[in-house]
């Protein structure tokens, strides 16, 4: 397990890979409070390396809810992230039906993703 930085709900490993960066995210319970946190940290670090290509891979073994999904997305938009490609894989596989929602709205409001049940998939995608 990562460890945590103090206050933090939330342990973070990034890895520039070969043409995109991989950020593996993962923590006890997930909320709007902390994917809003996790998903504000992640987008930082790739405006500040002027990524364009991102594959997120999360753990945690809570969901959040279809609302809070939506204004995750929403804010998510609001962010101006439209030119970046985010390949989204979650270890949870109950979890699916929420992530395709998300995936949904995404595409919805211009956003460029897609979510994956396995990061070989999720690559192979993130780099056509």
């Amino acid at each position: 397990m990562e460890s945590f930085a103090e206050g933090k709900l939330y342990a973070i490993r990034y890895e520039e890979r070969s043409g995109y960066l991989y950020a593996y995210v993962q923590g006890r319970e997930d909320s709007m409070e902390v994917s809003m946190a996790y998903w504000a940290e992640i987008i930082s670090c790739c405006r500040g390396k002027n990524i364009s290509k991102l594959l997120v891979e999360e753990d945690f073994e809570t969901d959040n809810t279809l609302f809070d999904t939506y204004e995750l997305i929403i804010s998510g938009a609001e962010l101006k992230i439209h030119d970046i490609k985010i390949a989204f894989v979650d270890r949870h596989p109950d979890q699916t039906k929420t992530n395709l929602f998300g995936e949904n709205v995404a595409h919805n409001v211009g956003l460029w993703g897609k979510c994956f049940s396995n990061v070989k998939e999720a690559e192979e995608w993130l780099l056509s």
